[in-house]
């Protein structure tokens, strides 16, 4: 299959050899081995790529026999370690490596934020530098608007996984089916925080039919008979993992608006439709969810730019009143904020006059399948 550049490419290859270890978060098959291979390609046998998940590699790191361990990368100017939160401790060996060895660029990858991040983390405070990979955007599927508006049907329906590209539709429906299987239900449902992965299932389903929607833990607490604090747990451990993202509301304190609830996204929304079982094409006859999926897709894929682009994402939020009045999705920057409306049917939108009336200096834009890349990229 043909390399799809991404974005983060540059961004890493900017970075190498500035003093710090390189962590590459991101979930499983969105290419982060491949974009890997990519950045380092130009160094040749200089680089040595070691794959934690094999049982020989990960039982030596777990060893820590440091000087097993030091002379694995001797003579490499890049070690590239993947997978690397299947390594209890892997941070210590990061650190160790990065300390007796700092002219090697040392590269983490891994499909788990919660479990990586608490390996590196305090180990390595100071001495990193972190990135997510998430499958591929808009923006790196589409280089201008024409493009955009017209690849966005398509992305809304199956998804932005680099390994669907260019199948056809019934290959794409396989593809995605069977990474629901392997990468939902036995890779990430497998780890330590889930101990009722049939429990999990069942969230997820509840929360595909719910994007773009405000979530009640309670509701969901008392649907799944399970406790609050459960759901909330497990909610977390699925953006930790790259399935959802949550956003929350933005209040200044007013006593009308929302102030506690959540809304939840799906990363990809391949894997939703294949959980819902339901790839109709994106026509409001087929397809009455067609409005969130359409706001799921923009707050996501300006999600992806961002942090492909090695930018530091805005803080983001919804706005609602208690009377029902409502904005899709708000960005504080530098202390302004940006408001957007999301319209699937090219209609335009004004804001609520109560939202005017109490931030007189926020600005507010539609965005529609025309102006989607420019939204993306601004």
């Amino acid at each position: 299959m043909k390399y799809i550049k991404r974005e983060l490419e540059k961004v890493i290859k900017d970075h190498l050899f500035k003093g710090k270890v390189i962590i590459v978060y991101g979930p499983r098959q969105a290419g982060k081995t491949t974009l890997m291979k990519e950045v380092v390609r130009d160094f040749g046998q200089t680089v040595r790529f070691i794959d934690c998940e094999l049982l020989a590699n990960n039982e030596m790191l777990m060893r820590r026999n440091m000087d097993e361990i030091f002379s694995l990368v001797e003579g490499y100017k890049i070690v590239v370690f993947d997978e690397a939160q299947t390594v209890k401790g892997i941070g210590s060996v990061l650190k160790s490596l990065f300390d007796h060895r700092p002219e090697i660029q040392y590269i983490a990858t891994g499909s788990s934020s919660f479990e990586l991040a608490n390996e590196v983390s305090e180990p390595l405070t100071g001495r990193s530098r972190e990135y997510i990979l998430y499958p591929l955007g808009l923006t790196e599927l589409v280089d201008r608007s024409f493009d955009a508006e017209n690849r966005l049907p398509d992305l809304m329906r199956f998804g932005g996984y680099p390994g669907i590209q260019g199948q056809t539709e019934e290959e794409k429906k396989i593809q995605l089916n069977t990474l629901v299987s392997q990468y939902l239900y036995k890779n990430v449902l497998s780890l330590e925080g889930f101990r009722k992965p049939e429990l999990v299932v069942s969230l997820l389903k509840l929360l595909a039919f719910q994007i773009g929607s405000e979530v009640s833990f309670r509701e969901l607490s008392s649907t799944l008979g399970a406790s609050i604090a459960t759901v909330q747990k497990y909610i977390s451990l699925l953006e930790k993992n790259y399935v959802i993202v949550r956003i929350g509301a933005y209040s200044e304190n007013k006593r009308n608006e929302v102030v506690k609830t959540k809304k939840i996204f799906f990363v990809d929304l391949g894997l939703r439709n294949a959980l819902v079982d339901n790839f109709s094409p994106m026509q409001v006859t087929e397809r009455p969810d067609v409005g969130s999926l359409f706001e799921n897709v923009m707050i996501v894929e300006r999600l992806k730019h961002l942090a492909h682009s090695g930018r530091l994402a805005p803080k983001q939020y919804f706005w609602r009143t208690i009377g029902g009045k409502e904005i899709d999705y708000i960005e504080k920057v530098n202390g302004k904020l940006a408001a957007f409306e999301f319209k699937w049917s090219n209609q335009e939108s004004k804001p609520p006059k109560s939202f005017l009336k109490d931030y007189k200096d926020a600005s507010f834009a539609t965005v529609t399948k025309k102006e989607a890349y420019d939204f993306l990229v601004q």
